[in-house]
């Protein structure tokens, strides 16, 4: 309670110090301009004045798209064409380094396959030396007790 009433203190004298450095503004007010309203104009502007006048006399211009087709087909074309040199490219590069993971994937099992054909059992439990040393790797080699299931304390 008594922290709560100092920080309402501290941020009372502060607000009142703040307002005495501020001086005050004598800026001038800045008033939006005054709009008159403008008269409407008898005539709509840009393309729908063509618009409207077509509608008056009733005919239509012909339109002649054959030009910006052709063009517009042999643009779209072009880029089909080299999209497509891209993706051969990009797939005949794909294929290449299949067949080197390919063979790196076959090297490395024919020598895993190597290694497990020439070493032999690590363990061999014969006798009772044996087991005993299996208990010990297996205290040695596993997990440590804090995790083990049953252990806690």
């Amino acid at each position: 309670m008594e922290s709560l009433i100092l920080f309402i203190l501290i941020g009372i004298i502060t607000s009142i110090f703040n307002k005495m450095k501020q001086p005050p503004s004598n800026k001038p007010v800045r008033q939006k301009p005054i709009q008159t309203a403008s008269p409407a104009s008898p005539e709509p502007v840009g393309r729908g004045r063509e618009r409207v006048e077509r509608e008056r006399t009733g005919r239509r211009e012909p339109r002649s798209y054959k030009e910006p087709v052709k063009e517009a087909v042999s643009s779209i074309q072009t880029r089909l064409e080299d999209k497509k040199r891209e993706t051969e490219s990009t797939y005949s590069s794909l294929q290449k380094q299949e067949e080197r993971y390919s063979r790196k994937l076959e090297a490395h099992q024919n020598r895993a396959k190597r290694i497990r054909e020439n070493s032999g059992p690590i363990l061999d439990f014969k006798n009772e030396d044996d087991i005993v040393k299996g208990f010990i790797f297996s205290e040695v080699f596993g997990p440590p007790k804090s995790k083990k299931r049953h252990h806690q304390k």
